[in-house]
């Protein structure tokens, strides 16, 4: 007798499982077929990355405008990120990703306390201080830049600061 009803129970179990398998795969919710149907996108190269590594492909001026737009920026973002960071690159020891990635640095320190100030005017704004084959340090300047905002001075009277005292010359170890 017990083995029947053990027998009743897994056939029971057998036909009740595929019933609800069934059930499940017929639910229509719009929304999910709408879903399913939409292309995938990938990500914009740099999209959300917070760092540039020294493999990268991606050229620091699309990296630097996809940040900056949160996504796919227009190619001429990119084109006109490509000459700030050229100037910079001429100006300062470091090259391009380097200057982009210690851009960014700065930008999220000076955020953290208050002051917004975007990577692409930092570039800008300490490129305009530098002389052409300088070759002060970029990231001792930014340093240099983020103290004396820090300290209360403002965006032009911090630029003026650096340039009435020189910009410094870039520490060891700083790859071009």
């Amino acid at each position: 007798m017990y083995k029947y009803k053990l027998i009743k129970l897994i056939l029971r179990i057998f036909l009740i499982i595929p019933l609800f398998i069934a059930l499940a795969a017929c639910d229509d919710d719009s929304s999910e077929k709408t879903q399913a149907v939409q292309p995938l996108r990938r990500a914009a190269p740099g999209a959300g990355q917070d760092w540039l590594q020294v493999g990268d492909k991606t050229a620091p001026s699309e990296w630097l405008a996809n940040r900056e737009s949160g996504g796919r920026a227009e190619k001429d973002a990119a084109r006109r990120l490509q000459a700030v960071l050229a100037t910079a690159d001429a100006r300062f020891y470091e090259g391009s990703r380097m200057i982009a990635n210690r851009a960014v640095q700065l930008e999220a320190m000076l955020r953290e306390n208050g002051v917004n100030e975007d990577a692409r005017t930092i570039i800008e704004q300490l490129s305009s201080i530098a002389q052409d084959g300088e070759h002060a340090g970029f990231g001792e300047t930014g340093k240099h830049y983020v103290t004396a905002r820090l300290q209360g001075a403002s965006r032009e009277e911090a630029l003026a600061l650096l340039k009435r005292k020189g910009l410094p010359g870039p520490t060891t170890g700083e790859e071009r």
